[in-house]
């Protein structure tokens, strides 16, 4: 290699793809699989350890006042798990990982895992949730698992940085929906319960309603505000890439806006002092 080139800028990047692709060989060599697919299904397994320590203890997880437990401990781990997989598979395709079928579900299942633990953090009457919430994360990471790490046909297309924090803000926003979802469910069957005055194992084990309440209305603002991100950032790359109006039409879209407005609105009666219960616990 002449001197000159030393200096070019170009041999870091072909040293650090021949460095991926060495490392790439030696696991599938071990492991016989990806190392996506290896993080992915440790994930999944972490999960469900979390899930099983949430069910398994209910609300006496909630009672022991530790900050920290496998409830939450477990579904961390998850996260760092889901992250490890995003970025091996940043590297190996010299781009953000945000294209791909494989990557968007692991971000989703990211978001949603991310977004139990720090809800989980700040109240832990809600961590008996994770009996649902982290099976339901596990199983989206299932399909990670059968999409594969395969080759996004619009990798090629599109390698804009805002397009990646268009889909980042998104997946975030769907995450901490998720988590309001199951929230407001548990509302309802709480409140299902109490009005009929069945004092049985739901009664005890889900959270009371104030939490419920409190928490979800804590959480929608942030989640519609990333949300919101997301969709006037897909608008102006939609504009500034020359698409056409054709992309209005498109079911993504239409299915996008429709959520944003649902969520839209029950930001706005959220706001409210007098807007509270069951009818917005049915919006959500």
């Amino acid at each position: 290699m002449p001197c000159g080139d030393l200096h070019s800028g170009a041999w870091p990047q072909d040293w650090w793809r021949l460095l991926v692709g060495v490392l790439r060989v030696w696991w599938f060599r071990v492991f016989g699989m990806p190392a996506e697919t290896v993080l992915v299904l440790a994930a999944s397994a972490l999960l469900l350890v979390g899930a099983g320590a949430a069910a398994r203890r209910g609300t006496r997880l909630a009672a022991s006042g530790r900050l920290w437990d496998v409830a939450l401990l477990a579904p961390l781990g998850a996260a760092l798990a889901i992250g490890g997989a995003l970025v091996w598979r940043g590297l190996r395709l010299q781009q953000f990982p945000v294209l791909g079928g494989m990557e968007a579900v692991c971000w989703y299942a990211l978001a949603v895992t991310v977004s139990y633990v720090c809800v989980g953090l700040r109240q832990a009457m809600v961590r008996p949730l994770g009996a649902v919430l982290l099976p339901y994360a596990a199983v989206v990471l299932g399909l990670a698992v059968v999409l594969g790490p395969g080759t996004s046909a619009a990798a090629g297309r599109y390698r804009s940085e805002l397009l990646g924090v268009h889909v980042l803000a998104a997946f975030a926003g769907y995450g901490m929906f998720t988590v309001e979802s199951v929230l407001a469910l548990a509302y309802l069957v709480q409140d299902h319960c109490l009005k009929r005055k069945r004092a049985g194992i739901l009664v005890r084990e889900l959270p009371p309603l104030e939490v419920l309440d409190r928490v979800m209305q804590e959480l929608i603002g942030p989640a519609f505000l990333l949300f919101t991100v997301s969709v006037g950032m897909g608008v102006w790359l939609a504009v500034a890439h020359h698409l056409g109006t054709g992309w209005v039409t498109d079911a993504k879209v239409v299915a996008t806006g429709a959520t944003w407005l649902v969520y839209g609105v029950l930001f706005i009666l959220r706001r409210g002092a007098d807007h509270h219960g069951s009818r917005l616990a049915w919006v959500a």
